[in-house]
């Protein structure tokens, strides 16, 4: 009787560990419940019907971070695309004439300086 060997196809899904959870997704439902644990230990000087509502929103904030996927991809990965969006200039001035931020930039040479200028601030230059 020839052997029958079983090849596996799933190898571009997660592992579940559980509760159909992977494990990525069990971390950030950790640290959202760590977050929220947090959260109710510190605020101790608040009322507790506001502390509630601060621990159960840090909480289902851990639980939406861990559980929505739009697109395939957690929030994180958005959150972090978003803030680096946000962050990164929108336009970028190309400047040929004058001196900025220590690079002189010669517009008649045909060759483009590679390195700054070695100068060490006004009056001072050391290529001299």
């Amino acid at each position: 009787m020839p052997r029958v060997y079983e090849i596996p196809t799933h190898l571009q899904v997660e592992d579940v560990l559980i509760a159909g959870l992977t494990p990525r997704q069990l971390l950030r439902l950790v640290a959202g419940a760590s977050l929220a644990y947090a959260v109710w230990d510190q605020l101790y000087f608040l009322p507790v019907a506001l502390r509630g509502g601060i621990t159960v929103g840090a909480a289902v904030l851990g639980v939406v971070f861990a559980l929505v996927q739009p697109g395939d991809r957690p929030l994180d990965q958005w959150t972090f695309a978003a803030v680096l969006f946000l962050v990164s200039p929108s336009q970028w001035r190309w400047r040929l004439d004058g001196v900025t931020d220590g690079l002189e930039v010669d517009a008649s040479d045909d060759e483009w300086p590679i390195f700054p200028s070695q100068s060490t601030g006004p009056g001072v230059d050391l290529m001299a």
